[in-house]
This record gives structure tokens, sequence and C-alpha cells, in this order.
């Protein structure tokens, strides 16, 4: 008969101490729902070179350390979103007023970031895994004026055990989706007529600290993280255009100095959330407090209205700020 994915469920954690899957994951942990993706091994069959007085035949081979990777992609629900990005910047500070949980994620300076222990299941039935020292190495959003607040979390992990029981009853996430029509993009103070918009941001992990006498990655390093963001826009002037390719928006030839303006990106659902006072719509605000675009071309095409995917590049303030905030406004108060 074979098995079916939907029937498949996955469950995050934030972990307590590196090495150690968290015990509570099925009563304590967020159950995420996916449009795809798993962790896959990422091994190598270890066959050896060609000896001479061997022959001209593969005599052995044996299998070689191992860790696990991949991609999860979601529509962004406000619960289950916070978990990874706890994970993903490092750090948060949380805040309740009148049935409100605002959770504010900003980057962290450390050389560690969370971990999180995952239950991945396979169909009903297939396999069920759990993951330990997992990380988010990055995380993709993005919308379309016509579309839903999608995203996508690139994940390693440092262990896997097959064969788990999986959680009878998770805890899912089930909040309001985001759709396009709630968003808004705003660049240098002005609301920008985009029709859509793509964030990403990558923590660089380095995954291949194997060592002598184990399987496993002795530690998932984060190296510099990366945040680029971009909108796309239906070109009214080419005062962005010579911003980003002259460095002013006043230039009329290439200059040096890129401007660097402030970029915020908001999304909320249609619902409130319950019990909150005023009333209060869930949602996501990303603030990059230092944007600059990146150069690109103003392109025509027969009689098509000209129109440009605007990409940019985040830089950090100064030291003790962060290159990018990211609140969440929700109903739930612990991050799982």
């Amino acid at each position: 008969m074979g098995y079916g994915s939907q029937a498949g469920q996955l469950l995050l954690r934030t972990q307590a101490v590196q090495g150690t899957l968290m015990a509570d994951i099925g009563t304590a942990g967020v159950g995420m729902r996916i449009k795809g993706g798993s962790l896959g091994p990422n091994r190598d069959l270890l066959v050896t070179d060609p000896e001479i007085g061997g022959g001209r035949d593969v005599t052995d081979a044996y299998l070689g350390a191992v860790n696990w990777s991949g991609d999860y992609e979601f529509y962004a629900r406000m619960d289950s979103l916070a978990t990874l990005l706890k994970a993903f910047f490092g750090t948060v500070n949380s805040a309740t007023v009148t049935g409100v949980q605002t959770h504010t994620f900003t980057g962290s300076d450390a050389a560690a970031l969370p971990y999180l222990s995952l239950e991945e299941k396979l169909g009903a039935g297939l396999e069920t895994y759990n993951y330990t020292d997992a990380v988010v190495n990055s995380i993709h959003l993005e919308a379309e004026a016509n579309g839903y607040l999608q995203g996508t979390a690139g994940m390693v992990a440092a262990k896997q055990v097959a064969g788990a029981t999986p959680t009878a009853s998770p805890i899912w996430d089930t909040g309001n989706l985001i759709v396009g029509t709630n968003i808004t993009v705003t660049y240098n103070s002005i609301t920008v007529p985009a029709k859509s918009f793509s964030f990403d941001g990558s923590n660089n992990f380095q995954d291949d600290d194997f060592r002598l006498g184990s399987f496993y990655v002795g530690e998932l390093i984060p190296k510099r993280r990366e945040v680029t963001a971009g909108f796309k826009i239906r070109e009214t002037s080419s005062a962005l255009w010579r911003q980003a390719v002259y460095g002013t928006s006043a230039a009329t030839a290439p200059g040096g100095i890129p401007t660097k303006n402030q970029l915020v990106i908001t999304c909320s659902t249609y619902e409130d959330i319950v019990g909150s006072t005023p009333l209060t719509k869930r949602s996501i605000t990303i603030t990059i407090p230092n944007f600059i675009l990146s150069p690109y071309s103003l392109a025509a095409s027969g009689d098509d209205v000209i129109e440009s995917d605007l990409t940019g590049q985040a830089l950090r303030p100064v030291a003790g700020t962060s290159i990018a905030t990211v609140v969440i406004k929700t109903g739930v108060a612990v991050i799982a």
C-alpha cells in the first residue's frame, strides 16, 4: 500500500543541554505543520583506493562519520515560527500585556546558538526519528501580493536515532495564517508598493567537526551571520535604481558610498488574538536598521510594464546592536 506523507509529523523543542534529547518534546514541544521536507544523512561509503597487488576490484568498504541536514517548507504560523527564530537568532526577550505575548528576537554574538530536539515521523508507521543537537542554519520568509506568507528552515542535526515512539497527540500550532493583503514593506520610512518580498538569514554553521573515535560531529559552530532581503516593485521613477547603482537617489553618475536606510516588513493576520485588550492581530515585524540596495538593471521588454526585483544587504549598525530585529505578537507566552 505504501505510506502517505500527510500522516507524518514534526515536533520542535528548544534543547536545554547539548547532547541531551528533551524528554518532554511530546508535551512541551510544538507540532509544526509543514508542506514538505525532511532531514537526510550526509555520509560517505569509504572505498579504498586501488592497491598494488590488490587486484582490479574493490575488496572492502566502510561507512564514515555522519550528520543530518535538510529543509522544511511551511506556511508561517507564529508559535512554531517563534521556536525557529529563537534558534536562529539566539536571543529573545518576551513580554506579556493583556493577553498579547510579544517576543523580540535579536542576533546573538555568542559562540553557540540554541540547539533543538526534533521528532520527525514519516508516514503512518514507516519510521520515526529523534534528532538531538539540531540547529537552524538558515531561515527564509517570502510572500506575494496574492499569496500566503511562507517559509523554509534549513536545519542541521548532529545525532539521529531511528525507531522512536511517535507522540500520539502532538500540540499542533494551528494559529492563523497571513496573506499578502496584510503585508506592508516600508523603506526609508516610505511605504513601498511592493508586489512581493523575501527575507533570508544564514548562520553558515560549520558542520564537519568530525573527530577520531566518533561517528558524530563534535560541535556545530555558527560562522558569519548573513542577512539579506528583497522586494519587487513596478518602477514609477528611477530614484531607487540610482540609489542602488550610483549610491544616492539624486546622483547622476556612480559614487562609491551607498545609502543605508531602514527596511521594515510588517505581516499580520486578519484574526485577533483571543483575549487581547485592546484587540491585537497576530503579527511578525522584521526591522533591518541598515539596509543597502544591490545594483540592478532596469529591464524593458516588448510592451511589458517595467518591474524590478530589488535585493539588498543588511549591515550591522554598531557594536551592541542587532543586524535585524524580529518581533512576533501571539497568544502563547512560552516558546517551545
